[in-house]
């Protein structure tokens, strides 16, 4: 993945993770799997990375997961922080 602004997308498991990650590879997202950052959360243990550019496309593929979503990025600072899509 180049250089370019990322989001992070975190659910509650692993296991949920897993199922966006195919939602997501379906979709013909550009993603990874990572660690979850600590600043983000201690609950699951990865989240998916994806090009901010990609926020609609990922929302959709993931719309028909029940689990709650949480979409952050990191400001300038290297901060996360939450983002609520429109």
């Amino acid at each position: 993945m180049k250089n370019m602004d990322y989001c992070y997308l975190l659910l509650p498991s692993v296991h949920d993770a897993m199922k966006a990650e195919k939602l997501l590879l379906q979709s013909g997202c550009a993603i990874q799997v990572i660690a979850t950052p600590r600043e983000i959360s201690h609950n699951c243990g990865v989240v998916i990375k994806f090009s901010c550019a990609e926020i609609n496309t990922v929302l959709l593929s993931c719309k028909e997961l029940s689990a709650e979503q949480k979409i952050f990025k990191k400001n300038s600072n290297n901060v996360y922080y939450e983002i609520i899509p429109e």
